[in-house]
């Protein structure tokens, strides 16, 4: 019913139209000119047009009634053309004589929807089948674990009751699979307190970093170890901030949130010996060997016949070895820096060490090892005067 009265009210503004068109028409027998002639005329084109185009959206509408919901672009269509056609009519017979002409744009007939495809059957269940037994989980190296003790005393401290001189220790629990070693715990005890605990909780932020080196003990199957281990970051609350080098003998730990305080330390080289199995498995490769100054030349830091000690312990990188080269109780090689270097390893043991760099350049003199002939040189320049220190390897470590 409601198509039938669009379509009504569609044929109702046709017949007013075409009553316009009746007066048009006789004003132009009453007065008659060109340009009037051609608008009545242009006026009757337009009217067998919107005549056509009612009879297609008559076939449209009846088309539509057959569907089982209704499109909302029908009516949309039909409003729009009747008020195209009112619009066109008054403007061609009030308006001034124009050259322009108005296309009226037939709307295709819209094809009717596509059935909807068929609904698949339903798959039938397959026969439930055992789960597939879980994997077994991928081996791991098992951790290997020490704890490792550092003699340290007071250099200046304030904000705690602590003299320059005290005594303290640096205790750090260790862990590795074999190619590193990590911290996951340590703690500084001046006077039988603790100054600094990791354990303890952190309101703030935290720039940490850790390094751990170990060496063969002073007795068969025990180990020492120097230390590096960074805690710092602005905070608030119980966990203090700490900076230790153990290879520079030197440490710091301090609070800024009150109650405040700093210690500053000096470190023991390495720490007490440790009894037990080995953290990393390079340093069954190590190359430990006592060994004698022969020969100094210039502003050498050593004298010929001083003893020294030598230990070059490969890293898990390939190519690469940490060198210590001590003598007379002074670090010849590797205080300056890590003591990294170049280094050749064949069946297990050490035979080549190069450091071309001097102190200028990399941080520690240039160093050059030879295993076969048990020969080291070290060069280095100080103030622009160059030295050079020669050692001799023992026979025997």
């Amino acid at each position: 019913m409601q198509y039938r009265d669009e379509r009504d009210a569609l044929r109702g503004r046709v017949d007013s139209l075409e009553e316009q068109l009746a007066a048009a028409r006789k004003e132009l027998e009453e007065h008659r000119d060109d340009d009037r002639a051609a608008r009545v005329d242009q006026i009757e084109r337009q009217m067998a047009e919107a005549r056509r185009v009612l009879d297609q959206l008559g076939r449209e509408l009846a088309a539509v009634r057959g569907r089982p919901k209704r499109s909302s672009a029908v009516p949309l269509l039909v409003t729009m053309a009747g008020v195209g056609l009112c619009a066109m009519i008054a403007s061609y017979l009030f308006a001034r004589p124009a050259r322009e002409t108005m296309a009226i744009v037939q709307q295709p007939a819209l094809p009717p929807p596509a059935p909807p495809p068929p609904e698949p059957p339903a798959p039938v269940p397959e026969p439930a089948q055992a789960p597939p037994e879980p994997a077994a989980p991928a081996s791991k190296a098992p951790s290997r674990t020490a704890t490792a003790t550092w003699k340290a005393t007071v250099t200046r401290a304030t904000g705690l009751p602590l003299a320059a001189g005290a005594a303290c220790t640096v205790e750090a629990e260790l862990a590795s699979s074999g190619d590193d070693i990590r911290v996951p715990a340590l703690r500084v005890l001046c006077g039988g307190k603790p100054i600094y605990r990791s354990s303890d909780p952190l309101n703030g932020m935290s720039m940490f970093s850790s390094g751990v080196e170990e060496d063969s003990g002073p007795e068969p199957g025990t180990y020492a170890y120097a230390l590096s281990y960074q805690d710092k970051g602005s905070r608030a609350g119980e966990r203090a901030e700490v900076s230790l080098d153990s290879i520079r003998k030197a440490g710091a730990v301090w609070r800024d949130s009150a109650p405040g305080y700093r210690v500053e330390l000096t470190l023991a080289y390495q720490s007490l010996p440790v009894a037990g199995e080995a953290l990393l498995d390079a340093t069954r490769k190590a190359l430990r060997r006592s060994a004698r100054v022969t020969e100094s030349t210039g502003p050498s830091p050593v004298k010929v016949g001083q003893r020294c000690a030598l230990l070059v312990s490969p890293l898990p990188r390939g190519g690469k070895c940490l060198t210590r080269l001590a003598c007379a109780g002074r670090m010849l090689y590797g205080a300056g820096t890590t003591g990294v270097s170049e280094c050749t390893v064949e069946r297990d043991k050490v035979v080549r060490v190069h450091d071309g760099n001097t102190t200028p350049n990399g941080g520690d003199p240039a160093f050059e090892l030879d295993a076969a002939t048990g020969r080291i040189t070290v060069k280095d320049e100080v103030g622009g005067a160059a030295w050079t220190v020669g050692v001799q390897l023992d026979p025997s470590g």
